[in-house]
């Protein structure tokens, strides 16, 4: 039997092997289709939770997307004690796991869903965790943006947050770069080797910080569209994709985008894109 206040105490190898034996007890055998892989590295999982402890103090709760086995859910109820845990995990097979580890610590509160519903219906929680599942680790993400969150802490595949803190001109710049450094100032914390989690999948990992810069709005839907169309044609000159994603002729004799349209979309900055909605939003009202 697991005694769940000791979790954070253990040693990587005893906590390596308790979530082994969790698993076996359970009968559970982690899915790749989930991409359940779980950190045992307490080291990782301890400067995670105080990670989000030291940017959550202004926050009541924290929302940790993905409970698994609990693995990091003690972590952070037992170092931010004074905090709400609001654990959700999509497998309800970990459901009677996460329910001992509930009863356990006072401070946690279990939801059995798929964070892609739940975390829009969360309210007064800004602040999220997580080892976000590789599979849908970009759609979160988006998520995460369009939400209350203030703060995030995630782990996520260590290619996803390179793309994440790209500059333009770069390989890994994209339409997810652009969208969330509109959104978060990002920093990439450290890389998180994959031997580091059981099962060990094939790619190492990523911890990043995001931190608040704007709201999502409706100036941020015009740019989620934008650069969807935009970036589908990413190596194209500026001067002829846009033509494929807005209608506006005037658009190209404007004071201040003559610089861009010869540029290719990849190589424009986060900030050109911007004044570029905030101009066609103009237009779009005048017209």
């Amino acid at each position: 039997m697991v005694e769940w206040e000791t979790i954070p105490l253990l040693s990587e190898k005893n906590l390596r092997a308790v979530i082994r034996n969790l698993l076996s007890d359970e009968g559970i055998k982690p899915r790749k289709k989930l991409s359940q892989s779980f950190l045992v590295d307490a080291n990782e999982l301890r400067f995670i939770a105080d990670n989000v402890g030291s940017v959550a103090k202004e926050s009541r709760c924290i929302v940790e997307i993905g409970a698994g086995v609990g693995n990091l859910t003690a972590f952070l109820a037992s170092l931010n004690i004074a905090k709400e845990i609001i654990a959700i995990e999509v497998d309800s097979r970990f459901a009677k796991i996460l329910k001992k580890m509930q009863e356990a610590f006072s401070n946690i509160d279990v939801i059995i869903g798929d964070a892609r519903e739940v975390l829009p219906s969360i309210r007064g929680c800004e602040v999220v965790v997580g080892n976000l599942p590789y599979h849908i680790a970009s759609t979160l993400l988006v998520l995460i943006a369009k939400s209350m969150a203030k703060v995030a802490v995630v782990m996520v595949q260590k290619e996803v947050a390179e793309r994440l803190i790209a500059k333009e001109g770069s390989k890994r710049y994209g339409k997810l770069t652009v969208f969330m450094q509109h959104h978060f100032n990002i920093e990439y914390i450290k890389t998180v080797p994959s031997y580091k989690f059981y099962p060990r999948p094939k790619v190492d990992s990523a911890i990043i910080l995001l931190q608040r810069r704007k709201e999502f709005d409706k100036f941020s839907e015009l740019l989620e569209h934008l650069i969807r169309c935009l970036f589908s044609y990413r190596k194209k000159i500026l001067g002829k994709a846009i033509k494929k994603c807005v209608n506006i002729p005037q658009l190209y004799a404007l004071e201040g985008l003559q610089s861009l349209w010869r540029k290719r979309v990849y190589q424009l900055s986060v900030k050109e894109l911007e004044e570029l909605v905030y101009t066609i939003a103009k237009q779009e009202t005048k017209n």
